[in-house]
């Protein structure tokens, strides 16, 4: 895939973008044909492993994003060979095997090396900047075989965990049928790294769109949680997108798109390729859910998201309904409420050990309408009121 995007950039500088459109329809013809071949051995049903850790390590992020800024920054002058030994990667077995993925405190680590010399400010703009669809792997070429721009941006929302697992993207329509998507993080990120990938992804966003309708492309605007930034001016020359900055209250970014300009048909439309590439993605995210111990990573995720998620937002992390996201539990004898009730009980006895937050505070934190719902919650599971537990446990220590 990255010789794929190698030739097709060098294809663009020598014969420009009319042939290079003929060139890419050429290159889907043969990988539909190689995917159909692949496709032929059939899904398993859905088994998960037993693990007995899961830590920060996961999700696992691919690390082809994260090297495109190797580029920035050796255009900068700045030399990354310390801060990647520091985290673990090998350049070599990178260029040698592109799939490669890195874990979350190895983003961090890059992240917040890279983001130590002032002139990186507008890092994570020049990285969204510098994506485009086919940087998405498989994803990306079922994302440019989409009919219009709606359905390519359900495909992104639908296989957004093998684009970057540590968000995740939804949209739902207004009564005008125009679209919004909402982009969040689905576990607990450093603050550095959280606004970095907020503003990274909305970039890339209204790239990938722009590059999708090219100059089609109508007027719309994303709402961001994150402040100006000291490049903010360069956001006025992006085409046809308006930035409202420090708009949201929680970490995220939301984008409005008109009815018009989500009904923009594509160029490279092929619903036959389409859904032989989504094949291929659905067997990737298989392999994925193979490798987790469900129980243990739904309770990693709710420990880790400051707004436990819906049954049906995990389901849709999974890629999976709601009704087999329960009966899979089910099987292990559990439910997610059962989860959800464990990880909230656990939140609390862990603030109330180690905060000085007020019953109220630890009350409105965890979602209880009030500090005497959570008291009657935690008698409930726990056999004592909180402050009861909360003064045996400083009296014991």
């Amino acid at each position: 895939m990255v010789l794929m995007q190698a030739l097709l950039g060098r294809i663009f500088l020598r014969v420009g973008r009319v042939q290079t459109v003929g060139y890419l329809k050429q290159i889907l013809r043969w990988l539909k044909s190689k995917v159909e071949r692949d496709g032929e051995n059939k899904i398993l049903p859905l088994t998960y492993k037993e693990i007995t850790k899961m830590n920060n390590q996961i999700p696992y992020i691919p690390a082809r994003y994260y090297f495109k800024i190797l580029d920035i920054l050796e255009s900068r002058n700045i030399t990354t060979e310390e801060i990647l030994s520091e985290i673990n990667i090998d350049l070599k077995k990178y260029l040698s095997s592109p799939d490669m993925k890195m874990n979350q405190e190895q983003v961090e680590k890059f992240i917040s090396f890279c983001l130590k010399f002032p002139r990186n400010y507008d890092l994570a703009f020049e990285l969204g900047h510098s994506l485009k669809v086919s940087s998405h792997s498989l994803v990306g070429y079922a994302i440019l075989t989409s009919e219009n721009l709606e359905q390519a941006l359900i495909y992104i929302s639908k296989y957004f965990s093998l684009i970057i697992p540590s968000f995740r993207l939804s949209y739902f329509y207004h009564t005008d049928q125009s679209m919004e998507l909402i982009c969040e993080p689905v576990i607990q990120i450093d603050t550095l790294s959280l606004n970095f990938h907020l503003e990274a992804i909305a970039v890339a966003l209204h790239c990938t769109i722009h590059e999708l309708v090219e100059n089609r492309l109508l007027p719309y605007h994303i709402f961001m949680s994150i402040n100006e930034p000291l490049h903010g001016y360069r956001y006025a020359h992006l085409s046809k997108v308006k930035f409202h900055f420090n708009t949201l209250k929680k970490p995220s970014f939301r984008v409005q798109l008109s009815e018009k300009l989500i009904k923009q048909k594509l160029r490279l439309a092929d619903e036959g390729t389409r859904k032989a590439i989504e094949l291929k993605c659905q067997e990737q995210i298989y392999e994925i859910k193979n490798n987790i111990d469900l129980v243990v990573w739904l309770k990693q995720l709710f420990l880790n998201s400051s707004d436990i998620p819906s049954l049906e937002d995990c389901a849709k992390l999974l890629n999976i309904s709601g009704k087999t996201l329960q009966r899979n539990l089910k099987e292990k004898e559990t439910s997610y409420q059962e989860l959800k009730n464990t990880v909230i009980i656990d939140k609390a006895k862990q603030m109330l050990i180690s905060s000085n937050k007020s019953m109220i505070e630890i009350a409105e934190e965890l979602g209880y309408a009030s500090a005497s719902n959570f008291s009657r919650s935690f008698k409930f599971f726990v056999g004592i009121a909180p402050t009861i537990y909360q003064k045996n446990i400083k009296t014991y220590n």
